[in-house]
């Protein structure tokens, strides 16, 4: 793997939270959470009063979302150097981190659908709204999946010196759990379980951010060990061939 090239992927995780963060706050305000058990009537009214910014906040949504993709090949890379040969466990990281950023994705043009014509019908535009936050919150089968795989990457890297320390697989494995009470956001409209609710949005929302700062720190420091470790190794014979005829 690339160092250099590895590194643009590590910041890509940066510019994606900075984009997502900037649209979906600033933009959007969708912190807190439009809640669930808004009538159609309030939630039409307020797509009419933010109809732009709503627009402008998706724009650097979905945009940001692209940064998620080169993020995922870096972190598919350190595993397929951990399990060598096989590229079960990277092809695995690589899949899930695709569908992960579809999450992100889908619902930034479903709340910039329904923000396209705020003066349509009431009940359609709260059928998008609904559509949107559902999408963005319940689907964390992806994410529990590429945490699952780096926890188990990360516990079977027995090198000397290993691209992650071992209590990042327990990160992974809590950030996990924390993300499972979003199933009940399909059956809550008020409370803890509801997609603004404590244990579905904020809680999560606040070990998301926790794991990509964690996350980003670490796999700069994995990246250049894996350089380091690159650098100390002698060539293969074939790659020394290479090299001498390029030279």
């Amino acid at each position: 793997m690339n160092p250099k090239r590895a590194l643009y992927g590590v910041w890509s995780a940066a510019a994606f939270f900075l984009l997502w963060l900037v649209g979906f706050v600033f933009f959007a305000r969708w912190i807190p959470p439009v809640a669930p058990a808004t009538g159609a009537d309030d939630i039409a009214l307020l797509f009419q009063h933010r109809s732009v910014p709503i627009r402008v906040g998706m724009v650097l949504m979905s945009v940001g979302t692209v940064f998620y993709l080169p993020w995922t090949v870096v972190l598919a890379g350190l595993i397929k150097e951990i399990e060598g040969r096989s590229f079960f466990l990277s092809g695995t990281q690589l899949a899930a981190g695709i569908l992960s950023a579809m999450t992100f994705f889908l619902p930034a043009f479903l709340w910039a659908t329904a923000a396209f014509r705020p003066e349509r019908n009431p009940e359609i535009t709260q059928a998008l709204v609904d559509l949107g936050w559902l999408f963005f919150i319940t689907p964390i089968a992806p994410f529990l999946l590429q945490y699952v795989v780096l926890a188990v990457a990360i516990l079977a890297d027995r090198r000397e010196r290993p691209a992650y320390p071992r209590w990042a697989a327990y990160l992974q494995v809590f950030v996990s759990v924390s993300f499972l009470p979003a199933f009940l956001a399909f059956f809550m409209k008020a409370g803890p379980f509801a997609w603004n609710g404590l244990l579905v949005w904020w809680f999560p929302f606040a070990t998301f951010t926790a794991w990509f700062f964690t996350m980003i720190v670490l796999t700069r420091k994995a990246v250049l060990e894996s350089a380091a470790r690159s650098a100390t190794q002698p060539a293969a014979p074939d790659e020394a061939a290479v090299d001498a005829g390029v030279a």
